[in-house]
């Protein structure tokens, strides 16, 4: 039997405004169901708070959710792909109804029988497209949603696997190991070698990524001398000064699973669960191009700007035009985050006047970031 946020019938004001134009009978399966983001550094980044309101780009919708967590006044989620929304639709409604316990398990990071007859319960608190969407794809929600996503099968059926046969005992001593100093002797003596750097170079090489987004108007755009080796980097540094047992995205990168529920995306722990459930925050899930949508908004509109790693699927120009509208669209005071993962792309001289960069921020972000494949780039929106 299942079992309902107990406070479900005193929930918040909170409002959830859904606008969908795409036939959900003919959109393509979600590329992203679970976080490959540190959603701790978007909330060190930008600060959100009460009163605010707030912009994100949704992908697996976590780091929207996350942005819920300290109540800003609205926030508003875009993507073009009409099942990353349809998911975070799913995702937000299953906070509200389900307690602590069901919520997990409906999800798919606990065991439950039948995942498909509580998804039935969630029929009238989300939009018509997204229940016709998930019930053409029954058996991805029967399995769980976090691990149904194109990307996140990829970690599943291939990295995980492969890591169960070519560290059998190394790999889950990293994972329990209980001090730095300890993980660095189980990486430097038993991980890190020449097998483990050409899994690495080839496992994230352009052709790889390419294969694994599977994804047309997904581009790629690159500014590194080799992505293996910007990777195997990375790699080296997250493992050498980041605890492995603590990181939710090292775990289900090398994993393919959440160990357990200390080591869960910011969004999913019990207490931000909580704080989403009481939040008065209005909810907009725009499903369309975000620089058409960014060049829609007013003057001074928005606080702040969650915009992922956007730089990763677009150029350099329509980077420009999108930072040329977030000056224009900011409130003095605000702040803009996004990442860098294989493209470093800058804010153009058109818009550097107000919109500036924390550097002491942004790398300290950059050396912290549970996801080490990414450059932090935080700015403060001047007057």
């Amino acid at each position: 039997m299942s079992v309902t946020n107990p406070n479900d019938a005193h929930r918040s004001k909170s409002t959830t405004h859904v606008q969908h134009a795409a036939n959900p009978d003919k959109a393509k399966w979600i590329l992203y169901s679970t976080c490959d983001e540190d959603s701790d550094s978007e909330m060190r980044a930008l600060e959100v708070g009460p009163g605010e309101d707030v912009i994100s780009v949704t992908g697996s919708g976590c780091r929207t959710l996350s942005l819920i967590v300290n109540d800003p006044r609205s926030v508003t989620s875009v993507d073009t792909s009409p099942g990353q929304n349809y998911l975070l639709e799913v995702k937000l409604a299953a906070i509200r109804h389900f307690s602590y316990d069901t919520l997990l398990a409906f999800l798919g990071i606990d065991p439950h029988p039948d995942r498909w007859r509580l998804f039935t319960e969630l029929r009238d608190r989300i939009s018509p497209e997204a229940y016709r969407y998930f019930a053409r794809h029954r058996t991805e929600v029967r399995r769980g949603l976090v691990l149904g996503g194109r990307h996140e099968k990829f970690y599943r059926r291939v990295v995980a696997p492969a890591m169960k046969v070519l560290y059998p005992r190394a790999m889950p001593a990293l994972f329990s190991a209980p001090t730095l100093e300890q993980q660095r002797s189980v990486y430097r003596d038993r991980v890190d070698g020449p097998l483990w750097r050409g899994l690495i170079r080839y496992g994230f090489s352009e052709r790889t990524l390419k294969t694994v987004l599977n994804d047309p108007g997904y581009r790629i755009t690159i500014d590194v001398d080799s992505v293996g080796g910007y990777v195997l980097d990375r790699v080296h540094h997250t493992f050498t000064h980041h605890l492995a047992r603590d990181n939710h995205w090292l775990a289900f990168t090398f994993l393919g699973r959440y160990p357990d529920r200390e080591t869960l995306p910011h969004y999913l722990v019990r207490e931000n669960v909580d704080a989403i459930r009481a939040a008065d925050t209005a909810v907009t899930i725009v499903t369309g191009d975000l620089i058409q949508h960014i060049a829609t908004l007013p003057d001074r509109s928005l606080d702040k700007f969650s915009l992922s790693d956007v730089t990763s699927c677009i150029g350099q120009d329509d980077f420009d035009v999108i930072m040329r509208h977030a000056a224009r669209a900011g409130r003095p005071g605000g702040r803009v985050c996004y990442r860098n993962f294989l493209a470093k792309h800058r804010v153009p001289a058109s818009a550097a006047d107000i919109l500036v960069r924390d550097d002491g921020l942004s790398s300290s972000l950059t050396r912290d970031d549970k996801a080490f494949v990414y450059d932090i780039e935080v700015l403060a929106i001047n007057d």
